[in-house]
């Protein structure tokens, strides 16, 4: 299964889904009325545009928090498409259980919980919000594969460019491969040190190193240690310190060596 595109995770993304996906189910129910949604809300009070918008404040509350979840999960997991769709899955479920239990409150014995859940709150929820999270889905998955398209031409345009990408997608440095010196993963960021008119400088991208590997290697980066490529036509001797440690050195004036563990030095060497 594929991984989920960067853009799913973006803020507008998330701000999409959790304002559209409310907002259709209000107008949807206000409109159409499916399945006699204000018969059953009307209670023979005139109830029924009332609690129609408490249940629409009840999902827009539910996507608010799963939402936001959904954004500080990126870091601590790789989302495939799998996931994602259990994930829309189990917020109609999530909104579909508030819901039930708020109905339940109002229609007190006039039906039986488990009538409430799956004959009213679990029909309306997945038989209306499908169609939101569908075309939404559609639309960012074209625009995705757009972007990884137009990335292709960029990249087939002018191969001795390295194009470093932000967490979202976003093209944040494009620099020479041959300016390259090393990249080190601090945290959540990677510094990228590379050469400007002869001179050192630095660049933090918050990016992961494993979203950076295939890009890095493909431009002739080598990993020496799990936290740094290097770029092996700026290293200019390997050696060894007291404690037997073996560091790459650099032909820049000012910059610290690299750490190369026993597990690179070998693919780093052929490469000098």
């Amino acid at each position: 299964m594929h991984n989920l595109p960067r853009i799913f995770f973006t803020l507008p993304a998330i701000i999409l889904y959790v304002a559209v996906c409310p907002i259709f189910f209000l107008i949807f129910s206000l409109v159409y009325n499916p399945f006699g949604m204000m018969q059953t809300l009307d209670m023979g009070y005139d109830l029924s545009t009332m609690n129609i918008l408490i249940m629409f404040c009840i999902i827009l509350a539910v996507l608010v928090g799963m939402r936001t979840a959904f954004y500080f999960l990126r870091k601590l997991k790789r989302f495939t498409w799998a996931h994602f769709i259990l994930w829309c899955i189990g917020e109609c479920l999530v909104a579909a259980l508030f819901l039930s239990l708020y109905l339940k409150l109002m229609f007190g014995p006039m039906y039986p919980y488990f009538t409430v859940i799956g004959k009213f709150c679990i029909c309306w929820v997945y038989s209306i919000m499908i169609y939101p999270y569908v075309i939404i889905t559609l639309a960012y998955d074209v625009v995705a594969h757009r972007e990884v398209a137009r990335s292709k031409i960029e990249a087939a345009e002018d191969s001795s460019l390295v194009r470093f990408y932000d967490q979202f997608g976003k093209l944040k440095l494009m620099i020479a491969q041959s300016s390259v010196l090393f990249i080190e993963a601090k945290e959540n960021y990677v510094d990228i040190n590379y050469l400007e008119s002869g001179r050192a400088k630095s660049y933090v991208l918050r990016a992961s190193m494993r979203s950076l590997e295939e890009n890095a290697e493909r431009h002739g980066l080598v990993r020496c240690q799990r936290s740094f490529f290097v770029n092996p036509i700026h290293v200019r001797v390997l050696r060894k310190d007291k404690e037997g440690a073996m560091f790459a050195e650099l032909d820049t004036a000012g910059i610290k060596d690299i750490p190369v563990s026993k597990r690179y030095v070998d693919k780093l060497s052929e490469r000098l």
